[in-house]
Order: C-alpha cells, then sequence, then structure tokens
C-alpha cells in the first residue's frame, strides 16, 4: 500500500477538508465545532421571514467518518442534502455533532416551507441517511432522540446496509457461519440514496413519503466490494496482517479497511467481476428470492426483467482508466443475462482514502416500486429515474441528466467560514430537591471508578486487540481521565450538583471525551439515567439506582440490538443493573457482573467490529469481551469507592 502523503498527520486534516469543499460551492457553508457543512442560501439563520416560499420542507442529511470523501460534503446542496457532518478519520462524529448538525438543516426554511408555522418551534421535518456502522447508528440514534426532546421538530432515518458480502453462506466462505445482529454494512449505494431522497424532498414530498420511498429504496440495494490492497491512514503504523500478496485480492473489503470475507488469487478482470456479480445475484437466496427477475423467453412470450441503476464507485485508489473498464465489463456481464441498466453511474462516490479497488452497486427499481404499491403508507407517484436525473447543486454528484434511451439498449450501439448559531440547549429541569445533591461519598465513588478503569487500560487494550481494533483500553482511559478530572475541577462546581445534575453531565463528558460505539453507548445510557432521576426527590436507595439503571438498559436497547450473551458490555452491564433493581446489594450486583464479562470468553460476536473477524473454532481460547471486562472494573471501583477503599 502506498503510505506516502501531502498531509502526514491527520490533526486538523477533516477541518481543513471540509473548508476546501465549501469553497466549491458558494451556497454552501461550514460550523467548524461540529464539521457540518450545510446549505445556507445566503440567509441569516434567525432572518426566517425572508426564507424562499419553494425551499422543501424536508431537509435530508447524512454523514459519516472522515475517509470517504467526496462524501458527504460533496453531496450537500439543492436536490441531495440539507447539510451534513463528518467525524475524525473512520470515525463516527459524535452525537452532538449530529445534533447541531440537524438543527442546522431543520431551521433554513422551516416557515417557508410551510412546517413548523409554531413562532416557538421553527423547525422543518429531517430524514436522516445512517449508513449501517455500530459507531453511525449510535451517535445518530442518540442524536436524533436528543433533537427530538429538544423541539417539536419530527424526524425519521433509513439505514443503508447494501453490502452483500457479508451475507454468504459457509459453504461459499469457506468458514463457520456467524450468527451477526450486524446486518450488511453501508458501501457505495448510500450515495444513490442520497440522490433518490434529496431529489424527492426537493421536489416537495413530505417526510411520511420520503420515509416510505427511503425505506423501499435501501431494501432493494446491493452492493460489493473488493481491493486489491488496503489504504493507509496518515500517521498510522502499518499492520503486517493487512497487507495483501503481489497476486492476492480482497472480496468484501469495507469503507472503513475492515477485512473483507475472503483473499484469492487475482484471475483477471472477467472472473473477478464474475464473483462480485454472482454475490449480488445470489444475496437473497437465503430468504428464498431472487435479488433481480430476469428476463424470460418462453416461446412467443417476452417476459420482461426488473429496471436496474448501475453504480461503479472507485474506493479511491485506482485509476479512472482502469475503473472506466471495469464499468464496461460489468456491463457486457450483464447484458450477457439480459440486464440493461437504465441508468449507469461511475465515479469516486464513497473512498476509503486511498484504497486500490471498488465497488459495485445495483439498485432494483422495479422492486423499490413493487414495494412501495404493496405499502399501506405509500400514497404518491414516483419515478426513481427522474429523481436521479434531477438536476442538483451538489458538486460530486456525476450523472448524465438526458438523453438517456426509454428503453435501455444492449452494450456497443466553496464561501468564507461562518459559525451558524447554536441551538439552545434544553433548559435545567426544576424541581430537584436539594437533598439529593451528590455527596462525596458519590465523588469518592466516581474517582475510585476511574482509577479502577486506568488499572485496567493494558488488559483491554490486549483484549480489544484480538478481536477487535485495538483501541478499547484506550477508549475508556480517555473516558476516565476526563471524568475524573471533571469531578476534580473546582470550576465545574460538582459539590453543587443534585445526582441528576452529576449525572447527566457524565454523560456528557463521555459524549466528548469517549469516542466511538463505547462511548455514543454510555451516552445514551446515561442521558436516560439522568432522565429517570428526575422523578426522585430524595437520595436513591440501592434498589431505586437499580430502577433507574434499568431504564438506561432499555434505553440501549432502542438503539442497539445487543442483548445478554452477545458478548459485549451489556453482558456486565444489565445483570449489574437487574441484580441492583431487585434489591441485592452493590457486592452481590459486582458478583454478578463479573459473572456476566467472565461469561463473554466462550461467546462469538455478533456486533460491533469483532463480529467481522473470523474467530477460531474453539471459542476456550478467547478473552472476555474488552467492553464488559471495562464496565466490571467500573463497578468494582464504584464497590471499593463506597466502601472506602482507595
Amino acid at each position: 500500500m502506498s503510505t506516502k502523503h501531502v498531509f502526514n498527520s491527520t490533526d486538523d486534516l477533516v477541518l481543513r477538508s471540509l473548508r476546501g469543499a465549501v469553497a466549491l460551492n458558494p451556497s454552501l457553508k461550514l460550523h467548524s465545532a461540529s464539521k457540518s457543512v450545510y446549505v445556507a442560501l445566503g440567509v441569516d439563520p434567525l432572518a426566517i421571514q425572508t426564507r424562499s416560499a419553494s425551499y422543501p420542507a424536508v431537509a435530508v442529511i447524512s454523514g459519516g467518518g472522515a475517509g470517504h470523501e467526496p462524501a458527504h460534503a460533496g453531496y450537500t446542496g439543492r436536490g441531495m442534502l440539507a447539510a451534513s457532518v463528518s467525524g475524525d478519520v473512520f470515525a463516527s462524529p459524535s452525537a452532538k455533532q449530529i445534533f447541531q448538525t440537524i438543527h442546522l438543516a431543520s431551521l433554513f426554511g422551516a416557515t417557508a416551507s410551510g412546517t413548523g408555522q409554531d413562532s416557538d418551534q421553527p423547525y422543518r421535518d429531517v430524514l436522516v441517511i445512517i449508513n449501517n456502522y455500530t459507531g453511525d447508528r449510535l451517535n445518530f440514534g442518540l442524536a436524533i432522540e436528543k433533537a427530538l426532546a429538544s423541539s417539536r421538530m419530527k424526524i425519521e432515518s433509513v439505514v443503508v446496509a447494501d453490502d452483500v458480502s457479508l451475507l454468504r453462506p459457509a459453504s461459499e466462505s469457506g468458514s463457520q457461519t456467524r450468527k451477526s445482529l450486524v446486518g450488511a454494512r453501508g458501501l457505495g449505494g448510500n450515495i444513490l440514496v442520497c440522490k433518490i431522497l434529496g431529489a424527492f424532498a426537493e421536489s416537495g414530498a413530505n417526510l411520511a413519503r420520503v420515509k416510505c420511498l427511503g425505506d423501499a429504496v435501501v431494501h432493494n440495494l446491493a452492493s460489493v466490494a473488493v481491493g486489491l490492497e488496503h489504504c493507509h491512514v496518515p500517521g498510522r503504523a502499518i499492520s503486517d496482517a493487512m497487507k495483501l500478496k503481489d497476486d492476492e485480492c480482497e472480496i468484501g473489503l469495507g469503507l472503513h479497511n475492515e477485512p473483507g470475507v475472503t483473499r484469492k488469487p487475482m484471475e483477471g478482470p472477467e472472473g473477478l467481476v464474475e464473483e462480485l456479480l454472482g454475490l449480488i445475484m445470489r444475496s437473497r437466496e437465503g430468504n428464498g428470492d431472487a435479488f433481480l427477475r430476469l428476463p424470460e423467453i418462453d416461446g412467443e412470450k417476452d417476459t420482461k426483467g426488473d429496471k436496474v441503476v448501475l453504480l461503479v464507485n472507485n474506493l479511491g485508489g485506482i485509476s479512472q482508466l482502469e475503473t472506466g473498464a471495469a464499468v464496461d465489463e460489468v456491463i457486457k456481464q450483464l447484458a450477457d443475462v439480459g440486464v440493461y441498466p437504465a441508468r449507469v453511474y461511475s465515479s469516486t462516490y464513497m473512498t476509503s482514502l486511498n484504497a486500490p479497488g471498488f465497488s459495485i452497486s445495483l439498485l432494483n427499481v422495479s422492486a423499490v416500486y413493487r414495494q412501495l404499491e404493496s405499502s399501506p403508507d405509500w400514497d404518491a407517484d414516483v419515478d426513481i429515474l427522474n429523481l436521479l436525473d434531477e438536476p442538483t447543486e451538489a458538486y460530486a454528484w456525476v450523472g448524465a441528466r438526458t438523453h438517456w434511451p426509454m428503453k435501455p439498449l444492449p452494450p456497443h450501439a466553496r464561501l468564507k467560514e461562518e459559525t451558524a448559531v447554536s441551538p439552545s440547549a434544553p433548559p435545567p429541569i426544576k424541581g430537584i430537591s436539594e437533598s439529593q445533591a451528590a455527596s462525596d461519598k458519590i465523588k469518592h465513588c466516581i474517582t475510585s471508578a476511574c482509577l479502577s478503569v486506568l488499572s485496567h487500560e493494558k488488559n483491554l487494550t490486549d483484549f480489544d486487540t484480538i478481536l477487535g481494533d485495538g483501541d478499547c483500553g484506550q477508549t475508556f482511559a480517555a473516558g476516565a481521565k476526563a471524568i475524573y478530572g471533571f469531578v476534580k475541577d473546582e470550576n465545574a462546581n460538582v459539590d453543587g450538583m443534585t445526582v441528576y445534575e452529576l449525572t447527566r453531565c457524565v454523560g456528557e463528558v463521555l459524549e466528548d471525551n469517549m469516542g466511538g460505539t463505547i462511548g455514543a453507548l454510555f451516552a445514551i445510557f446515561f442521558t436516560a439515567v439522568s432522565a429517570a432521576l428526575t422523578d426522585i426527590q430524595q437520595p436513591p436507595t440501592s434498589r431505586q439506582w437499580g430502577e433507574v439503571l434499568t431504564v438506561g438498559l432499555k434505553a440501549l436497547e432502542k438503539h442497539t440490538p445487543a442483548k445478554p450473551g452477545d458478548r459485549t458490555l451489556i453482558d456486565a452491564l444489565s445483570p449489574f443493573c437487574i441484580a441492583l433493581s431487585r434489591g441485592n446489594t452493590l457486592e452481590q450486583a459486582v458478583e454478578a457482573a463479573r459473572i456476566g464479562a467472565e461469561s463473554t470468553r466462550s461467546m462469538q460476536a455478533v456486533l460491533g467490529r469483532a463480529a467481522y473477524v473470523n474467530v477460531p473454532r474453539d471459542a476456550s481460547v478467547l478473552p472476555p469481551d474488552p467492553g464488559a471486562w471495562g464496565v466490571l472494573a467500573i463497578v468494582e471501583g464504584l464497590s471499593r469507592g463506597l466502601s472506602g477503599s482507595p
């Protein structure tokens, strides 16, 4: 892989790249604090009365980690996304960033679009497009919940999960069949979803219709990627395990540099394209269905096949020369089975930095129509091809708009950066009894928990290196250091906080400082727990703590499919909370957490990045789940702090 870069560190790289992006479109502005790019149209966000009456009623937004440029800033503009948000390289943006993006998109055009006529809540509706990665799902989920709680805006979301490579049965993959709750990852097909839904919203469609169309599109979209080598992130060391042999390619490469499902010798472009298309065509066999209905000729009867759209996406590191040839080979092989795409798109739509490879996406347009017709929620006419052809001000969208034949034919014939007004935070809830103030004992428990986590950092890193990406220890340590500093900070005035306020602040500190999936999980958990504490007017008893903690568990259930037995932090957190809610002592609850964490040694991961990693058949050699072990470290520290131990 190429390791030479103009910028040899990711420090400030994302923000500089976004500044460059908005320089290409004068209607875009950058909110640097949240790394949000949004359509501003030169309008002050407070001057609602001056907005254009033609501004759409629904704002479509999307985003994700950096490293996928031009996604998603390049697809922000009238006719596509109203706003987009970027995290760090290959890391989901935080819920706080996404929350800001939702408000930026929603505020513009609210009154003019006919929504939000209540002067107290001048918002328009928002449709969020989320790529199916755990961190994205959780952080976008938390942001949506916060936005819904802080305003009367309406928000819906669709999840793009088009990577079918992970759906291969064991007989094809040559490995042990894995149960997985993660589902398919999001790939380049995301951009088709952004274009179709953005154009539909621009036409004046309401939120319910945009949501319904989005669900149908993502359900009938399939993609698969191949890489000749992994990408290189500036400033990061290279792992020998990631290197491919000179004659190897990797099928099913993920956008975040994740390993694919198999490595195999290169057999030429024909065989490679054949395998990729085969994965797409067979992706629904497990459901007893076919992805495409192919044309059949029976005597004089010609049964038309499904209408499709083809998108070939350069992952960032192969030449346009080869990409064009790959498009040609894909079209040729589709024609061999009687499939002639009604639209063909090819560009560097959604990259994985400089990864040499490409992905193929097929959208079954006919199946989208069939699904819409059978839906009781659908009451509109729509032409998907027209939506793809509609003009957009998003500079990165590449595709011919005119002169497409009615019947597909066979082959041969940027502004100065501005800081937007941030939405006001929800006012503090009044009525909490002063007797619920946080005591010195609670502060001691918290600092003890932080020190406990820090003492386990190395173990957490070691455990996560075996089956994950090795950052769990660092992530937990970052959260522990931030909480410890917060409690010790005299300016934070922790002594004057109620338990509700302290719990809420803990969640906010973790959201800001504990990145990735685990940070989002803890932020969702503590946000829900703090809300539950508002109903308790006295210092919580052990049982009450258990009850409010189970509220946090239920909040997690809304945004992640993880449950006990899935080898996640839930395996330690759930038994701890349940034990307290049933009147057990803290020591007994800690023991329940220990048993739960230990039990993960024999479990197979079905969520998170570990779910994508091949594991040995003998599960007894596995370490415990690092997230569950981190939770155990927290509750052990709390227990020691309560007993007065250091």
